[in-house]
Order: structure tokens, then C-alpha cells, then sequence
């Protein structure tokens, strides 16, 4: 167990839960994710560490994805918004097999908004 100095049974589970619900639920599963790593981050490394990874990268890809949207005017959008929709289900499910496996997972193209 990587990272853990308090060990919680089931933690990658809840790294689980926390990323398929943001990506089912989009800000309502985003907002359930934040309180429920602001509720373990203080008692697992884990999920204190890689909730804030996984925060970050959803913010992040939103972001992409608005930008993405506004670049359809100059028709770069048609190509770049279908690019930045599929990178974000790959990168989430590499993140969640990796949770489910118990590994730390460091989501690129992440900006830090959460510390």
C-alpha cells in the first residue's frame, strides 16, 4: 500500500466510486467527490493524494472541453472537441483501473487548481 500511513479497508474503492461518479454525474457527482475527499483525505494518504490528482484533472479537462467548444467557430473545434472528449475517458479509465489496483495515478495535462 502505497503512501498510507492510516490504512482505510477499502480505499481504492472509494477512489473508485469518487471518479465514476463524477463521470456519470458530471457536477453533481464532482461535488459528492469533493466532500467525500474532504471527509478521508484527513485519514488516508491515499485518497488525500489522489483525490486531489483526480479533482484536478476533471477541472482541468472541463476546461479543455470549454475551450474546445469555443474553438468550434474557427473549425478547429469540429476536430479538437471529439480529441478532448476521448482523451478524458481514456485517462479516467487508466485512473480507475490503476485505483483499483491500489496505485497512485498522475493524470497528465493536470493543472494544480486544488493544493
Amino acid at each position: 500500500m502505497e503512501n498510507n500511513k492510516n490504512f482505510i479497508p477499502k480505499e481504492n474503492l472509494i477512489m473508485l466510486m469518487m471518479a465514476g461518479s463524477i463521470v456519470l454525474f458530471n457536477i453533481i457527482g464532482f461535488i459528492v467527490s469533493y466532500f467525500v475527499w474532504k471527509e478521508y483525505s484527513s485519514e488516508s494518504d491515499f485518497i488525500r493524494i489522489n483525490g486531489k490528482k483526480l479533482l484536478n484533472f476533471h477541472i482541468s479537462f472541463v476546461i479543455y472541453t470549454f475551450i474546445a467548444g469555443l474553438s468550434i467557430i474557427v473549425l478547429v473545434g469540429m476536430i479538437l472537441t471529439p480529441l478532448v472528449g476521448l482523451a478524458y475517458f481514456i485517462l479516467t479509465i487508466i485512473g480507475m483501473v490503476k485505483y483499483g489496483s491500489h496505485k497512485d495515478y498522475e493524470y497528465p495535462l493536470t493543472f494544480n487548481f486544488i493544493s
